[in-house]
């Protein structure tokens, strides 16, 4: 009778969450359900085990199917089956006892997300759950080994198949075989007679989901099953000597990890119910695809380039032009013309060395500034033109050898190439190495160095 309340209590409230879920959703179809399958352990908390969970050796597995309702919300109602097996040993001087009990369970559980599904970015989900469970268990216990002979636990803690007495101290140890095969309620050891083997419970959890898609996803949770009897390890204040327990109900935790799958979410992250469509009515196409926000002539969808002012310095595709192919363009350039190989400023403006070593010559320190500008002007032209490299070393270089400053001995190891002449990229290499205080060279020999730099022959 209670099996049939159980099932039909459960059965109305998860249709009674379904018809209110497609209510909130009216222009929804059905949405196929969450299913989840969950292996974990159970550990007991009764009577025997010290009413403590300090038996970790004695924790058993336990498998949990679960359906529950599909939602976007922070809400869901499911139906949770459990089996498994629970263990529990006590041996003192006084209380010999142990049981092994199988037990199945069904229940209807709310489950509250404290963070909304919808959140696309959002990985892990905690969440609490409670709900009203059924459970009917079988327990047994081992009393008697394999050859059938009655346990006797014996004061010097050893376990033998005759009575402790004063006359049989000889008698051969024995060993148990933890084969449980005695049914408590059969046995009727405590006199309790046909006991029910069932309860209620109402089980009280948390946990987290970590999401691995819209679909699937990973459960990790600890639930708590306090049931309304004493019997499932078989002991209770009633019992004879040596077999009474407390007066409180026995208990479990089941702490497992699940898959999850929700045969009603979209395959796809992105779910277009939510997706934004914007409102294009009563725009003007044909206006935005003459639309010239910088004014060069070029359309904005043909312009390659939305920032160039003037509509005579660009190309067909809105590109700015550069005449002299200084990396400058025109619109932008004070020197239009400026030499093939030309080392250029931000401006166009030719970067010549005479002008480094002018500079150079009225204050060393201040002209520092200068010869990183003109160095790095060198290695964007030699990023554009590769032979320029080439170039301009047989340009400096094409003298006599024996008519060129020869390199002082505290710096050639600058002269990675071995040509005899220390060049823009190893002068910048140089520098790099000074700024960041990892030359070998005083202040005063870095800049006889620059100094050197520019009257080498």
């Amino acid at each position: 009778m209670r099996k049939l309340i159980i099932y039909s209590v459960t059965l109305l409230v998860f249709c009674f969450s379904t018809i209110r879920a497609q209510e909130t959703e009216k222009k929804s179809t059905f949405k196929l359900p969450v299913i989840s399958v969950a292996q974990g352990v159970l550990n007991f908390n009764g009577d025997i085990g010290y009413n403590k969970l300090n038996q970790p050796l004695y924790s058993q597995s336990g498998l949990e199917i679960s359906i529950q309702n599909h939602t976007e919300g922070r809400l869901s109602f499911g139906l949770y089956f459990l089996s498994g097996r629970m263990t529990g040993e006590e041996n003192t001087v006084d209380k010999h006892s142990n049981f092994q009990a199988s037990i199945f369970s069904q229940s209807l559980r709310a489950r509250y997300e404290f963070i909304n599904n919808k959140r696309s970015d959002q990985v892990l989900f905690p969440y609490v759950t409670a709900g009203i469970e059924y459970v009917s268990f079988r327990s047994k216990t081992d009393l008697f080994d394999n050859n059938g002979d009655f346990y006797y636990y014996w004061s010097d803690g050893s376990v033998r198949n005759t009575a402790e007495s004063g006359n049989n101290s000889n008698t051969p140890k024995s060993r148990r075989d933890y084969a449980y095969e005695t049914s408590l309620r059969d046995a009727n050891i405590d006199g309790y007679g046909k006991y029910d083997e069932s309860a209620f419970s109402i089980p009280v959890g948390v946990g987290v989901k970590f999401k691995i898609s819209n679909k699937c996803a990973l459960d990790f949770s600890s639930v708590y099953h306090p049931t309304n009897t004493d019997y499932i390890d078989g002991i209770t204040p009633d019992g004879i000597e040596g077999r009474q327990g407390n007066d409180k109900n026995d208990n479990f935790f089941y702490t497992s990890v699940a898959f999850r799958l929700d045969l009603g979410a979209p395959s796809e992250r992105k779910n277009s119910r939510y997706t934004y469509v914007p409102d294009v009515r009563g725009v003007n196409f044909d206006e935005l695809a003459a639309a010239d926000a910088d004014g060069d002539g070029i359309s904005d969808v043909l312009d390659d380039s939305s920032a160039t002012p003037a509509s005579n310095q660009v190309d067909v595709k809105g590109k700015p032009l550069d005449k002299d192919d200084d990396g400058i363009p025109d619109y932008r350039d004070k020197e239009l013309n400026s030499a093939t190989y030309a080392v250029v400023n931000e401006d166009g403006i030719t970067i010549t060395e005479e002008m480094v070593e002018e500079a150079f010559r009225k204050d060393s320190l201040a002209a520092l500034p200068a010869v990183i500008e003109y160095l790095r002007a060198y290695d964007k032209l030699a990023e554009r033109k590769p032979d320029v490299e080439q170039k301009w070393t047989s340009d400096h270089t094409s003298a006599n050898p024996e008519q060129r400053t020869s390199i002082p001995g505290i710096y050639a190891r600058l002269d990675i190439d071995s040509n005899g002449y220390i060049t823009p990229k190893e002068i910048s290499a140089a520098i790099d190495e000074y700024m960041s205080q990892k030359s070998p060279y005083s202040v005063q020999q870095f800049f006889d160095l620059i100094d050197f730099f520019f009257v080498q022959k």
